[in-house]
């Protein structure tokens, strides 16, 4: 059952092959079209474009702000400028001082108070004050005064002259949000790249498998031809030939199984690329190219100063200065100019009359901070923690990828002896399925021992490529943990 299942999916992928033709794609292609078409990188690329927007408009708070105002308002009542209706005295001409322009009750006090003839003097009320010749009477609601429509219209400027640095720390956390949106695209490309070349890599690899199983199924094939002259000569028996029969019924499901790896393969690195799972890729590398061991020395401060999580660690930091810095501004004063052109209606300016009547005005307003309860202190102190803890994590940091990279550097160096341990045990191999395969042609040899032979020629080959595949792994790890994946 579950052979006829694996034939299927075999046939589906071969359906699947030859509705698209094959496409012949290089490394750096892949990782082109990934950085293209991956949704994170996307992503971060928009949160880049955000962080720079913030940035510029940050920039603008060094700027004056001029903003337009208006106002309807409808009232319900009247201003009243008198509590009461009064009586006021009336003071002639004559008593009015004329260098100072006051009353003086000696200029003319016969002409201003009412006067007793007998003393000569003016009458006084039960107060004792002098009672005047004349009086004027001004009712309550003669004093009253509004509309029931008022019209205010007016523009504004307002620029900030001192904030104690609120401006340029608020601009500064802008510009470092900007290139912490950069080293986190930074980052998000290396991991795509990341997954990217791994993909690409094990398709290299179980297409090379792919090659190693029809190659040993070619080698059953070629013996079970010599067994079938053999048998029919009467040289060997018929259980050489099923023993022959079952190792090729096992090459090929192992054939099939490399197939089927290899379609997944190739779809994991499809979707990866952005192409349909479908479209059937052929790679341009393969795995035989080697490179020389690394040397076993200290990577630490290269990769520190490329690595993207270093970056965005960096600016952390520094946003947290920055906040420190927000908090501290807090305890200076803030000072601001304002200019104001204002228009008004009813005219305040002109008797309150039905019109727009318009005035400027310019000043200087100063906040200085005094007593919050330590409100400023507090938030002082959280703001520091916060830079200790960014400092910290850092600190964290570097020691973390200084053992990356000794581990990478180590790994990598492992790989290379296992290729090499390979190598001579698939030479080993391919020399030992030699002297045996003469040796059966001899009849010195049995068929169980060729068989044998040729098993171990191919889990040789097999570790080969496992090895190499590691080694193109451990090499792309490398990279990554020195930041050199871009």
């Amino acid at each position: 059952m579950r052979f006829g299942k694996f034939i299927l999916v075999l046939l589906l992928l071969f359906v699947w092959k030859g509705a698209m033709p094959q496409q012949l794609l290089t490394l750096e292609q892949c990782r082109g079209m990934a950085l293209e078409h991956n949704h994170k990188v996307i992503i971060a690329d928009e949160h880049v474009k955000a962080a720079e927007s913030l940035k510029k408009s940050a920039k603008t708070q060094f700027m004056p702000s001029i903003s337009a105002n208006g106002m309807y308002m409808r009232t319900n009542k009247k201003f009243s400028l008198l509590e009461n209706d009064l009586l006021l005295p009336v003071i002639p001409y004559s008593a009015i001082d004329p260098n100072t322009g006051t009353f003086n009750a000696n200029l003319d006090p016969a002409n201003t108070f009412v006067i007793n003839p007998g003393t000569g003097q003016p009458v006084t009320d039960s107060n004792g004050n002098p009672i005047f010749q004349n009086y004027t009477w001004i009712p309550k609601e003669k004093a009253e005064f509004g509309h029931k429509n008022i019209y205010t219209a007016g523009i504004s400027l307002t620029q900030p002259i001192f904030t104690g640095g609120k401006i340029k720390e608020t601009y500064n956390i802008a510009k470092y949000g900007e290139n912490l949106a950069k080293a986190s695209q930074d980052a998000e490309k290396t991991d795509v790249l990341f997954k990217t070349e791994e993909a690409y890599w094990r398709v290299v690899a179980v297409a090379e498998k792919v090659k190693l199983v029809n190659s040993y199924i070619k080698l059953l094939e070629n013996l079970s031809a010599d067994l079938e002259n053999y048998y029919a000569e009467g040289m060997i028996i018929k259980n050489d030939l099923l023993k022959v029969k079952v190792k090729m019924n096992e090459a090929q499901l192992n054939l099939v199984k490399a197939n089927n790896g290899l379609s997944l393969a190739k779809m994991a690195l499809c979707q990866q690329v952005g192409l349909p799972l479908t479209q059937d890729v052929v790679l341009a590398d393969s795995l035989s190219t080697m490179l020389e061991p690394v040397a076993e020395q200290s990577f630490t401060d290269t990769a520190i100063n490329k690595r993207p999580e270093i970056e965005a660690l960096y600016q952390s930091i520094n946003i947290a200065k920055s906040g420190v810095n927000i908090m501290k501004s807090r305890y200076m004063p803030n000072i601001g100019l304002s200019a104001n052109y204002m228009f008004m209606n009813p005219n305040p300016y002109n008797g309150l009359s039905q019109e727009f009547g318009g005035d400027w005005n310019v000043g200087v307003a100063i906040n200085i901070p005094i007593f919050h309860w330590n409100d400023r202190g507090h938030t002082l102190r959280a703001a520091r923690s916060e830079q200790r803890v960014a400092e910290l994590k850092m600190e964290e940091a570097k020691e973390l990828i200084a053992l990356q990279v000794q581990q990478a550097v180590y790994t990598l160096n492992e790989s290379v002896k296992k290729i090499e341990m390979a190598e001579l045990n698939l030479q080993q191999a391919e020399e030992n399925l030699k002297v045996v395969t003469d040796g059966f042609e001899t009849g010195t040899q049995k068929t169980s021992d060729v068989l044998e032979a040729q098993s171990m020629w191919q889990n040789a080959y097999a570790d080969l490529i496992d090895a190499r595949m590691e080694y193109r792994m451990n090499l792309v790890n490398l990279k990554r943990v020195m930041g050199n994946l871009k």
